[in-house]
């Protein structure tokens, strides 16, 4: 969002206000975006993206908090019962019934 909002800033827009006339996207939504207590839908990065002409990536990896806690957030791993689950969905169950 770092970028985003020096690129509104660059275009005029100087309040969330502003944001929101040139975007359609709500004041509390991109004041939550802002804060980093919501995360933005694909549909809303596409509408920032065209709105300030920013690259999508931009939006989505220069947030001053991802880079903070050291890039992309890590892998969770999933326990091996789990992942059969995941792979076989319910194929499992049908074939006992």
């Amino acid at each position: 969002m770092a970028t985003l909002l020096v690129k509104a800033r660059e275009l005029g827009d100087e309040s969330v206000a502003d944001m929101a006339q040139r975007t359609g996207i709500s004041r509390s939504t991109l004041h939550r975006l802002a804060a980093g207590t919501k995360q933005p839908s694909l549909a809303t990065l596409w509408t920032l993206r065209d709105a300030y002409r920013v690259r999508l990536d931009a939006l989505v990896y220069d947030d001053p908090q991802t880079e903070q806690r050291g890039g992309l957030p890590q892998r969770q791993r999933v326990p091996a019962q789990d992942r059969h689950r995941l792979r076989h969905g319910d194929r499992d169950r049908h074939a006992a019934g």
